[in-house]
């Protein structure tokens, strides 16, 4: 007799149907529907938190039909554990009391899973107004930073509590209207669900080869877009999507021809290429009269969006009175641009000054070491040069890209408790930090020598937390604003303090916004979201001046060593942009995310895509306005923009960013 019960008289007594037929199945089906239910609400809540800045109508009818499709996706994707753990565990449990209290385990188990998932998604987008993303994933790699970062921002005993109550409330419901008991009878023999798992593993396996995000329709709001996703869809997306070949995804044309044209864009009356090569992109940087051999601080400060100081908008800010009174007395530049939305690819631009290719930054990638950088040319020179961090360099790879590429490290892992007043999960704080750096200083000078440190902050970060009775707070409270304040108050402090200092005369120090504290916007690449402060400062060594035109990110050591008045052959993209040879048409910033990355001109704006789109039209760099504009006369800036990016990640990928010995 089989053990099997008769599956048309138990289903007889209740609602719920008798196909599918197994426990594997029906079990698929409650896993499946309870994801499509909490990503349903998630979109709803999402939707209420971006009320004022999604397009209502047909474009939001289009994101929910697309994000109902990539919820069934993921649902599939989510049904996997439970298929594992039907596969392997006997029938005769499944049959049993013990099996219908397991499944409702395993559905209030989910339950929380997915609700989890939901909560996080409504702090990501409160954070970065995006569902999940690479950031996401790259974040998970740092598991006990994380951990600790969410524990100081965020109620998570009240939080916890909630998905306990959620989980335990979703298994007695699933119990309550029978779908438990329906699951755990059904056909659980065990030849039918080998069958069974194999054909689900070969959808699974379809699924990812099949289907991709990019298949979401076109949306002219950028946030729609985001509304028609899933959040667990949209990190197994971002996890494998992390490193992107340039010549398999984006817009390319022969080798020959984009070095060609990336030469001639280089070439300026300032900086002549190195050899007639076709593939050497090298530049000849001559200056007439000796080298400055001045000792400079370059302080890349978390989170600094331009917006925050006086200097960049009508109003007087309060959050920045001390580096605001550092742009009256030296050269700041209006118009600087990020080159990304995290801080590895503000350090890569700093660093390396190359365009941001698409993926993952160089500071993560594998052969990235002994590049030609910003440390290189000062080691060359007989420089000290490290890398100052407050919180602990392993994060990002930072220790071991600054590592072998011509600097030393100094972080909170190389401090002892006595150098440490204050921390929080990401770092010391920035007075802390400070007091780093200006040891290094004294003891460089001691030493007798010149000294490059690259000072990282960490304080305007979530959770927003540091020293009290340093500051008086914004009000209303503003956690983010009073941040940006105190890491203010630190870099005055220390300013101030160096003027005592034997160095301080001959010491050049550079500020410069690592990214926006925001990123994203209405349009695909929102340039008001790459607008960063930048200066360069000591009354002794430069004279007070605005700077109007266009600049990137990546042109600020260039232009560092123009004031120092160096003689190098570079392989940097970068431009001293204060150059009189640096002629008016070559002006350019770039500006990118993990995927798309764009070329900005004065008034014009190319984005180069997956798949080989683009998008390419006019824009007002103040407000972000963008218009589409394909005519002819915005070719060129697309043909440029193919140039740049196509050859910076041939340049990397084929090894000749290395620095030469």
């Amino acid at each position: 007799m089989s053990d099997t019960p008769n599956l048309s008289e138990t289903t007889s007594r209740r609602s719920w149907p008798a196909v599918p037929a197994s426990v594997l199945l029906r079990g698929t089906f409650v896993v499946m529907g309870l994801q499509l239910v909490v990503a349903l609400l998630t979109r709803l809540a999402l939707l209420f938190q971006g009320r004022g800045v999604v397009e209502w109508g047909i474009g939001l009818v289009g994101a929910f039909v697309s994000g109902l499709w990539f919820d069934l996706l993921a649902a599939c994707y989510s049904a996997f554990v439970w298929w594992i753990l039907a596969l392997l565990i006997p029938g005769l449990i499944w049959r049993s009391a013990l099996g219908r209290t397991l499944f409702s385990l395993i559905v209030g188990l989910y339950g929380v899973v997915f609700v989890f998932i939901g909560v996080a998604e409504w702090f990501f987008w409160d954070e970065f107004q995006v569902r999940f993303n690479f950031i996401a994933v790259d974040y998970l790699v740092y598991t006990q930073e994380v951990i600790d970062n969410i524990q100081q921002s965020y109620p998570m005993p009240a939080i916890f509590m909630g998905l306990v109550a959620a989980g335990l409330f979703i298994g007695w419901i699933a119990g309550r209207v029978g779908l438990v008991k329906w699951v755990t009878e059904g056909d659980s023999r065990w030849l039918p669900r080998i069958w069974q798992t194999v054909g689900y593993a070969a959808s699974l396996v379809g699924i990812s080869y099949g289907f991709n995000q990019s298949q979401l329709p076109h949306f002219n709001n950028e946030f729609n877009r985001e509304i028609g996703k899933n959040g667990i869809y949209a990190f197994c997306a971002a996890f494998w999507e992390s490193s992107i070949d340039y010549d398999r995804f984006y817009m390319k044309k022969p080798v020959e021809e984009t070095l060609a044209r990336v030469r001639t864009l280089l070439e300026t009356k300032a900086a002549k290429l190195a050899s007639a090569g076709p593939h050497d992109l090298r530049r000849i940087i001559k200056h007439d009269g000796p080298e400055k051999h001045w000792n400079v601080v370059l302080i890349s400060v978390e989170s600094l969006s331009a917006e925050f100081l006086a200097h960049h908008k009508s109003s007087k800010s309060i959050q920045t009175p001390y580096l605001d009174k550092m742009m009256d007395e030296g050269l700041w530049f209006d118009k600087m641009y990020a080159t990304g939305t995290r801080t590895v690819r503000g350090l890569e631009a700093l660093t390396l000054s190359v365009p941001p290719t698409p993926g993952q930054s160089i500071v993560w990638r594998p052969n990235n070491e002994e590049l030609f950088s910003l440390g290189h040319l000062f080691r060359s020179r007989g420089y000290d040069t490290a890398y100052v961090y407050g919180g602990d360099a392993m994060f990002d790879n930072m220790n071991y890209f600054f590592s072998h590429n011509g600097y030393r490290v100094v972080d909170r892992q190389r401090k002892t408790e006595k150098d440490i007043t204050f921390q929080n999960a990401w770092g010391v704080c920035d007075e802390d930090l400070m007091n780093w750096a200006m040891e290094e200083a004294d003891a460089d000078h001691a030493a007798g020598k010149p000294f490059f440190l690259h000072v990282m902050t960490v304080s305007n970060h979530r959770p927003f937390t540091f020293p009290d009775g340093k500051i008086e707070r914004p009000q209303p409270e503003n956690p983010r604003k009073a941040a940006v304040k105190y890491t203010d108050y630190a870099i005055g402090n220390f300013v101030e303090q160096s003027r005592s200092k034997p160095w301080f005369d001959n010491t050049l120090f550079v500020v410069v916004a690592d990214h926006c504290h925001e990123s994203a916007g209405k349009v695909e690449l929102d340039v008001t979201k790459y607008h960063i402060p930048c200066l360069i400062w000591n009354p002794k060594l430069v004279k007070p001046q605005v700077y109007k035109p266009l600049v990137s990110q990546i042109d600020v050591g260039p232009t560092v060593l123009g004031l120092m008045n160096w003689s190098y052959t570079t392989q940097f993209y970068g431009e001293d942009v204060l150059d009189s040879g640096y002629e008016k048409s070559k002006r350019r910033a770039f500006v990118s995310n993990y995927q798309k990355i764009g070329l900005l001109r004065e008034e014009a704006l190319a984005i180069l895509k997956p798949k080989g789109e683009v998008t390419l039209g006019k824009v007002e760099i103040r407000t972000g306005d963008f218009a589409s504009d394909t005519s002819g006369a915005l070719q060129e800036v697309l043909d440029d923009a193919v140039a740049f990016y196509q050859s910076a990640s041939w340049l990397f990928t084929s090894g000749r960013m290395k620095a030469e010995n």
